[in-house]
């Protein structure tokens, strides 16, 4: 009796729940619709040829929105990963300099390739170095790929970055023309 009570109870709750779980699925999916028609639309726009500088805040703010949504509802790491870099990268074009931190900081945790994570913190620091103007975090992710990374790519490339960190356009040229001379 207590055998047959057991299994009625639990047809009924792997019953209840399966039509739950169905549902929601469905519910993300048409929200993930509408999220994906929103970062289409922006990189159709920058396809086309429109600057994002020239994009409302408004826009950039729901394309960085839809690109952290669509992260949080996919399970596939790599495609987390993607977005979260893309809304961090947008963010840095707009100069949403906290977006910035939060979203790199969440592609940093998702990334299980030592080479992308180096990739990932290159961009980041670059964003800082170009971007956003903020030399200290720039520094110190150039020197956390060197240090951490020193057999990447990024490494050699983060070393290069240092060396012209914070320096304008005619300052670079002028030192790559003295470096030249001799």
């Amino acid at each position: 009796m207590r055998a047959l009570f057991f299994i009625a109870i639990s047809v009924f709750l792997f019953a209840s729940c399966g039509t739950k779980t169905a549902e929601a699925p469905k519910e993300k999916k048409i929200n993930g619709d509408s999220l994906l028609k929103v970062v289409n639309d922006f990189d159709a726009n920058v396809k086309a040829g429109t600057p994002i500088v020239k994009m409302s805040r408004e826009q950039l703010t729901n394309v960085v929105k839809a690109c952290k949504e669509l992260a949080l509802i996919t399970t596939d790491r790599n495609t987390q990963v993607m977005y979260f870099e893309k809304a961090g990268s947008i963010s840095g074009e707009a100069h949403f300099n906290q977006e910035v931190k939060s979203c790199f900081e969440n592609a940093f945790a998702l990334e299980n390739d030592k080479e992308k994570l180096a990739e990932l913190h290159y961009t980041y620091a670059f964003i800082n170095d170009a971007k956003l103007k903020q030399f200290d975090i720039a520094r110190q992710e150039y020197q956390l790929l060197i240090t951490d990374f020193s057999t990447s790519f990024w490494a050699e490339q983060a070393k290069m970055a240092l060396e012209v960190l914070g320096k304008t356009d005619e300052e670079i040229l002028a030192a790559f023309q003295e470096k030249n001379k001799l």
